[in-house]
């Protein structure tokens, strides 16, 4: 597998794992929420969001699960972001792949930009939208 700005890789815990032994929907979504963070740093989107005091939001999340993963195991967590003509909205994606590059969870959020000030949902900064669309875009 080969790691890009919107990729990282993580190994899974046993943390990650439920009483079926395999990696839980909690599991998942922990695993995903660090990635994002961890993205975010890497394409530069998060010394934005510090600066402008914007960040993203999550409305709602769905998931698909694809494949068994288990502890011990490596996995590679891909972002991608849909932003459409209402620049305050966007579609996240974080796709989890296992060592063979197979899909094994599609998460789907529909979320937005968040002024951490104002407490709303706003246009993002041109300079925001710009790293998004150049490091994320679907």
């Amino acid at each position: 597998m080969e790691k890009n700005l919107n990729s990282v890789f993580v190994k899974l815990t046993n943390d990650h794992v439920d009483k079926n032994g395999h990696v839980s929907e909690a599991g998942y979504l922990t695993v995903a929420n660090i990635a994002y963070w961890e993205i975010c740093d890497q394409v530069g989107l998060l010394k934005l969001y510090n600066k402008y005091k914007i960040s993203g939001i999550v409305f709602d999340t769905h998931m698909e699960f694809k494949k068994e993963v288990f502890e011990g195991e490596e996995v590679m967590v891909h972002l991608s972001f849909n932003i459409g003509n209402d620049t305050r909205k966007l579609i996240r994606r974080l796709n989890i792949y296992d060592r063979e590059n197979r899909l094994v969870v599609k998460i789907t959020s529909n979320g937005g930009f968040f002024d951490l000030e104002k407490r709303k949902i706003v246009e993002p900064p041109r300079q925001m939208l710009d790293a998004c669309l150049k490091y994320l875009r679907e």
